[in-house]
């Protein structure tokens, strides 16, 4: 290619770029003109930079910062509880966004919450009550620690869950794990994670004490996956522009409990919040995203005014203010955030 023709291409590749973020700007700025950005709201759940991260719960500081730096000057960031306030009464604020926190991890303490108190941007924490005496409530952080962080796992799995045999071989070579004879370290992280998951509290402990005893390691949760602790929560609590929420006792997926149980873990964990932070807990957050018609009603009953989903879409003009959707967030830049959170209006 000639020295003239590198230019007529590199000027054309520029203004195509150019074009297209000018579309995109135009077309945002018509649709908020138009009134189609509905109210969205963001789901996160931890703060940091973990070893492993399977589910993509984490977001690096710096990535969290820049998204949010982002959302403020997109959109308006509103209180949650104000916002569900606003679908109730079938007035759906344009360009409204909410961010919001699952479980309750420490890190959000650490390192979430200076930045949204920074860029003035309120937020609501969902705490999942028995994790800030009881770490091993976070189970799944333990599980991908025995799983995916162990240098040298056994090459064979036999184990019994649930009453039922298990037995796998385990293999770093992803074109055996193709095989039906092994199986990879991530498959058999999900596929264990999917076995737990429905399990009483004491079953998935004694699995995941096996599991441990197999790898060569211990059970015992890590203090970098902590919640955070009850003057934590306090304090959080206290601080302007934060809300807490409810988000069960023990996390448990609600639709397989029994009604006596799925009572016990919404009302238990909303009245657990409200004695720790002597304010009035009004949201929930469905564990795993999990929930039914039971499960919505059961919230209602217990007093709460809304419950978020993992649905991933805007929330409409007629959304059920008890099955609100949010839109997950990852640890992702800034195209990445635009493209993916942005796009949603």
């Amino acid at each position: 290619m000639l020295p003239g023709d590198c230019r007529r291409a590199r000027f054309q590749a520029m203004s195509g770029v150019t074009v297209h973020q000018t579309l995109s700007k135009l077309l945002r700025r018509g649709r908020l003109l138009a009134g189609y950005n509905r109210p969205l709201v963001l789901m996160y759940h931890r703060v940091g930079e973990p070893l492993v991260d399977p589910w993509e719960l984490s977001v690096s500081p710096q990535n969290f910062a820049r998204q949010i730096e982002i959302l403020t000057k997109a959109r308006d960031i509103v209180p949650l509880q104000w916002l569900a306030q606003r679908l109730r009464d079938g007035k759906p604020p344009r360009n409204a966004a909410a961010v919001t926190f699952d479980d309750g991890y420490a890190d959000v303490v650490q390192n979430a919450v200076p930045i949204m108190l920074r860029m003035n941007a309120p937020v609501t924490v969902f705490v999942t009550t028995h994790a800030l005496t009881d770490p091993s409530v976070f189970w799944w952080d333990i599980l991908s620690r025995i799983t995916l962080e162990t240098p040298a796992l056994p090459e064979r799995l036999a184990i019994q869950i649930a009453g039922r045999n298990y037995d796998w071989l385990v293999t770093e070579d992803a074109t055996r794990a193709k095989s039906n004879l092994a199986i990879s370290r991530t498959a058999l992280h999900f596929g264990l994670h999917a076995l737990l998951k429905p399990l009483r509290v004491h079953e998935r402990k004694r699995a995941l004490q096996q599991l441990a005893r197999w790898a060569g390691t211990d059970a015992s949760p890590r203090t970098r996956d902590r919640a955070m602790t009850h003057s934590e929560l306090r304090h959080l609590a206290d601080t302007d522009g934060v809300s807490i929420g409810a988000h069960t006792c023990t996390h448990p997926s609600l639709p397989l409990l029994k009604r006596d149980n799925l009572e016990r873990e919404i009302s238990a964990s909303r009245q657990q919040c409200e004695e720790i932070t002597g304010r009035r807990v009004a949201g929930f957050a469905y564990p795993f995203g999990d929930f039914d018609d039971s499960t919505a009603k059961a919230v209602r009953s217990a007093g709460m005014d809304y419950a978020v989903t993992t649905l991933p879409r805007e929330a409409g003009p007629r959304v059920d203010p008890f099955r609100l959707p949010r839109v997950t967030v990852a640890d992702w830049g800034e195209i990445e955030f635009r493209r993916t959170v942005l796009c949603h209006g």
